[in-house]
C-alpha cells in the first residue's frame, strides 16, 4: 500500500487547501517535509489516519459525541467565521490486489448544519467521478481494517521518544509480543481461540463448575487486556511527563549557564562576596595596625640589635657584681669566725675562718670579674628585670612574622581585586530579577512535575502488580477450566481446538523470532560498522530481547565468578545464552554440576562464551539505533507493505551512522519513506547526503500573525 497524495483544507492549522504529492520510485523512496516545531508536520499523519479510519482512529465505535467533540477541535477556528464552513482530509491510495495496482480516493469532509457537525466519507476508485454506493462504501471500510487494521497503522509512524520505552522500557516483552501479533496478523488466533471459549455451549450435562470456571477465565482474560491497556497508556503518559521534566531541567541548566556566562551573580553570591569582603578588610585593618605598632615600638630597637646586647651583658655584669659586692662584704672573716665560734677549737679559728671566707667569696665571683669595674646604670632589681625583659624580646624576635604579614596582605589585595571585578560585571538587578523569576517558574514546574511523575510511578508499580497478579490467575483460571473442558467428553474439542491454536501461535513466533533475530542482525551491523560490538540478538519465549557478544574466558575466571557472585547474579549479568554454552562446553546438564566440571578440568582453558550486553549502558545514539533495528526488522519479519512515516529520524544519531541510516537503512525499509524534520534535525550536511533519495521534498512554515500553515516545496537549504 502507498499514499500517493494527501490533501487537507480547514484542518488545524492547514487553513488553505494544501496538497502533498507523496508518490515514489524504486530509486527515489523518499519524501522530505520540513518545518520548525510547531509548523504542523505531526498532524500530517493525525490526518491520514484520521482520513482512513474516522472514530476509530481515536478508538471510538461509531460517529458519538466523544468523536465529534475531537473532529470540532480540529477543525480551523479561522474557517468557523465563514458563511459556509469547508474542512476536509483527502488522500489517494495505492492498494495491490492480487496482481492489480487500484487507487482509491478517500474523502472525509465536515460542515454545520442548523450549529451541528456533519461529516461525510467517500472513496472513489480508479478516478472515478462516482463514488462508491453505501454497500461498497461499507464493504471498502470493512476490506481496508482487514488488511492494515488502526493497530497496526500505528506502526506507519515512527517516534523515537515514543519507543525508547516501548522497546526498552519496563513491558518491552509485552510490546514486543503485541506488535509480532498483530503486524503478523498471528493476534487472529487469539480472537479464534476466544471466539470458540465464549461461544461454546455447554450440553444440558455440563457441570455448573465448568460454567463457573468458564466465567472466571473470561472475566480475567478481559481483566487482563484491560490492564494492559491501561499499563501503555500509563507508560505513555509517564514519558511524556518524563520528557518534558528532562527537557526543564536541561532548559534551566543551559538558563543557569547563560546567564553566568553574561556575568551574572546571584543575591546569595553577591551577600557571600561582601560578607568575604568585610572579613577580608577587617583583616587588612588588623594586618596594617600590627605593622604600625612593630614600626613605632619594635622597629628601632631592632635597627640597634648588636647595641641591645651588649645593654643585656652590661645589666647582667652589674647586677651580678652588685651581688658579688654585697656577699663579699657579708662573707667576711669576722662573720666566718663568729659563726665557728664554739663549734671548733680556739686555737684553729682564725685560720680557718679566714680561709672559708676567702674560698666563699672566690666561689661566688661574677665569671670576668675586675677589681677595677664599674657601673654604668647602676639600675634597681625591677629596672633591670623590666629592661632585661625587653631586650629578650627584642634579641628573640622572630622577623619572618612580619614579611608573613606583608605576604598576606598582597594575598589579600588580590582577592579583593577578584570579587570587586566580579561584582562590577555582574548584571543589573533587572536581569538579575529576570533570571531569578525565570529560575523560580523552572523551578515550580519541576517540582509540579516530578510529583505527577512520582505518582504515575506509583500508579504504574501498582498497575504492573495488579496485571502480574491477573495474569497469574488468568492462567491458573485458564488451566484449571481446560482441565474441566478436557475432563467433559461433549467439550473435548473445544479443549483441543484452545490448545492446538496455542501451539499455532507458539510455533507461529518461535519462526518469526529467528526471522527477526536475523533481519535485524543484518541491518544493525550495517548501519553501526563496529568492530566487536554485537554478535547476536536474542528473543526468547517471552519475548524479552537481549544482546550478546562473543568473549574470551579461561576456567579460573569462570571458578572465581560463580564462586565470587553466585550463579543467579552470572545469568542476570551475563545472560542465559552464557550458560547454554557452557552447559554445552563441559557437557553439564544444570548449574549445579558445572563448578564441577570446571575444577576437574584444573588446567587453563580459554573458551568463547556468548556475553549478555546491557543496552541501557549504550549511549543515546546507540540505543536510537538499535531501536530503530528492532522496528525495521519486524516491519520485515511481517511482509506487510505500508508507507514508513518517520518523526525526526536523525535523533540523537552522530554524523558517523547518519549516511548509513540514509543508504542502508531508510532505502530499504518501505518503497515510501517520509520523513518529518526540522533544519536542526535535518541540517545541510544531512540535507546532502539524502538528497540523492528524494522524490519529493515541502517545507511548511506557522504563520504567527494569521495563526495558519504555509506550505511550499523545497526544504531550508538548496543543494
Amino acid at each position: 500500500m502507498k499514499i500517493n497524495k494527501l490533501e487537507l483544507k480547514n484542518f488545524r492549522s492547514y487553513e488553505e487547501k494544501t496538497s502533498f504529492d507523496f508518490t515514489t520510485t524504486t530509486d527515489k523512496n523518499i519524501i522530505l517535509v520540513g518545518g520548525k516545531n510547531g509548523a504542523g508536520k505531526s498532524t500530517i499523519f493525525e490526518a491520514i489516519k484520521l482520513c482512513i479510519y474516522g472514530p476509530m482512529a481515536y478508538k471510538y465505535q461509531g460517529f458519538n459525541s466523544s468523536y465529534i467533540s475531537r473532529v470540532k477541535s480540529n477543525i480551523n477556528n479561522n474557517s468557523l467565521k465563514n458563511d459556509i464552513v469547508d474542512a476536509f482530509i483527502s488522500i489517494d491510495l495505492e492498494i495491490k490486489e492480487n496482481t492489480e495496482k487500484n487507487t482509491y480516493k478517500l474523502v472525509r469532509q465536515w460542515t454545520f448544519t442548523d450549529k451541528k457537525l456533519e461529516e461525510n466519507f467517500s472513496v472513489y476508485k480508479n478516478f472515478s467521478s462516482i463514488p462508491l454506493d453505501a454497500d461498497e462504501l461499507n464493504y471498502f471500510e470493512n476490506y481496508i481494517t482487514s488488511i492494515i487494521s488502526p493497530k497496526i497503522f500505528e506502526f506507519f509512524f515512527f517516534d523515537g521518544e515514543h519507543l525508547s520505552e516501548f522497546f526498552i522500557g519496563k513491558n518491552s516483552n509485552i510490546h514486543l509480543k503485541q506488535s509480532l501479533l498483530s503486524l503478523c496478523n498471528f493476534d487472529t488466533f487469539d480472537v479464534l481461540k476466544n471466539t470458540i471459549i465464549s461461544t461454546s455451549k455447554s450440553n444440558k450435562n455440563e457441570d455448573d463448575e465448568i460454567e463457573i470456571s468458564k466465567n472466571i477465565y473470561l472475566q480475567l482474560e478481559e481483566k487482563v487486556n484491560t490492564l494492559t491497556s491501561e499499563l501503555e497508556l500509563l507508560n505513555t503518559q509517564h514519558q511524556e511527563v518524563n520528557n518534558a521534566l528532562e527537557d526543564l531541567k536541561i532548559l534551566k541548566i543551559k538558563t543557569e549557564k547563560e546567564f553566568r556566562k553574561k556575568g551574572g551573580v546571584l543575591a546569595e553570591e553577591r551577600e557571600m562576596l561582601n560578607s568575604k569582603t568585610i572579613e577580608l578588610e577587617t583583616r587588612r585593618s588588623v594586618i596594617n595596625q600590627t605593622i604600625k605598632d612593630f614600626c613605632n615600638e619594635m622597629l628601632p630597637f631592632l635597627i640597634l640589635k648588636d647595641k641591645i646586647s651588649k645593654l643585656e651583658n652590661q645589666i647582667n655584669a652589674e647586677s651580678n657584681n652588685l651581688i658579688y659586692s654585697q656577699l663579699k662584704d657579708k662573707l667576711n672573716t669576722e662573720y666566718i669566725k663568729k659563726l665557728l665560734l664554739n663549734k671548733i677549737s680556739d686555737s684553729s679559728i682564725d685560720e680557718i675562718a679566714m680561709t672559708v671566707s676567702e674560698a666563699l667569696v672566690d666561689d661566688i665571683k661574677p665569671e670576668g670579674h675586675s677589681d677595677n669595674f664599674e657601673p654604668i646604670h647602676m639600675l634597681s632589681n625591677d629596672e633591670a628585670r623590666s629592661l632585661l625583659s625587653l631586650t629578650s624580646n627584642i634579641l628573640e624576635f622572630d622577623n619572618n612574622s612580619i614579611l608573613d604579614l606583608f605576604e598576606e596582605l598582597v594575598s589579600i589585595a588580590t582577592e579583593l581585586s577578584k570579587i570587586r571585578k566580579t561584582l562590577n560585571h555582574s548584571l543589573e538587578d533587572k536581569s538579575l530579577n529576570n533570571y531569578i523569576d525565570n529560575i523560580s517558574k523552572f523551578s515550580n514546574e519541576i517540582g509540579k512535575l516530578s510529583e505527577s511523575e512520582s505518582s504515575l510511578l506509583l500508579s504504574l508499580h501498582q498497575l504492573e502488580s495488579d496485571l502480574n497478579i491477573s495474569t497469574i490467575n488468568r492462567d491458573k483460571a485458564k488451566a484449571k477450566y481446560i482441565d474441566l473442558l478436557q475432563s467433559n467428553k461433549v467439550v473435548d474439542m473445544s479443549a483441543d481446538l484452545i490448545l492446538m491454536l496455542d501451539d499455532i501461535i507458539s510455533t507461529l513466533t518461535i519462526n518469526k523470532t529467528k526471522e527477526i533475530q536475523d533481519n535485524f542482525m543484518n541491518i544493525f551491523r550495517k548501519i553501526i560498522q563496529k568492530d566487536n560490538f554485537i554478535d547476536f540478538i536474542d528473543i526468547d519465549k517471552n519475548f524479552n530481547a537481549s544482546l550478546y557478544i562473543n568473549k574470551m574466558y579461561n576456567s579460573l575466571e569462570l571458578k572465581n565468578l560463580i564462586e565470587n557472585i553466585g550463579y543467579d547474579e552470572m545469568e542476570k549479568k551475563l545472560g542465559t545464552l552464557f550458560f547454554n554454552d557452557l552447559f554445552k562446553e563441559y557437557n553439564v546438564e544444570n548449574k549445579l554440576d558445572l563448578l564441577n566440571a570446571i575444577k576437574v578440568n584444573d588446567q587453563c582453558v580459554f573458551l568463547t562464551l556468548r556475553t549478555k550486553v546491557d543496552i541501557n549502558g549504550f549511549s543515546s545514539g546507540e540505543k536510537q539505533i538499535y531501536i530503530l533495528c528492532l522496528y525495521w526488522a519486524l516491519l520485515k519479519a511481517s511482509d506487510i507493505e505500508i508507507p514508513f512515516i518517520i518523526d525526526t529520524p536523525y535523533a540523537r544519531i552522530d554524523e558517523t551512522h547518519r549516511n548509513n541510516i540514509t543508504n542502508e537503512y531508510l532505502s530499504t525499509i518501505s518503497d515510501q519513506v517520509i520523513i518529518l524534520s526540522t533544519n536542526t534535525e535535518i541540517d545541510e550536511k544531512a540535507y546532502k547526503e539524502i538528497k540523492p533519495k528524494l522524490n519529493g521534498e515541502y517545507l511548511i512554515e506557522y504563520d504567527d500573525k494569521n495563526r495558519n500553515t504555509i506550505q511550499r516545496e523545497g526544504y531550508f537549504f538548496e543543494v
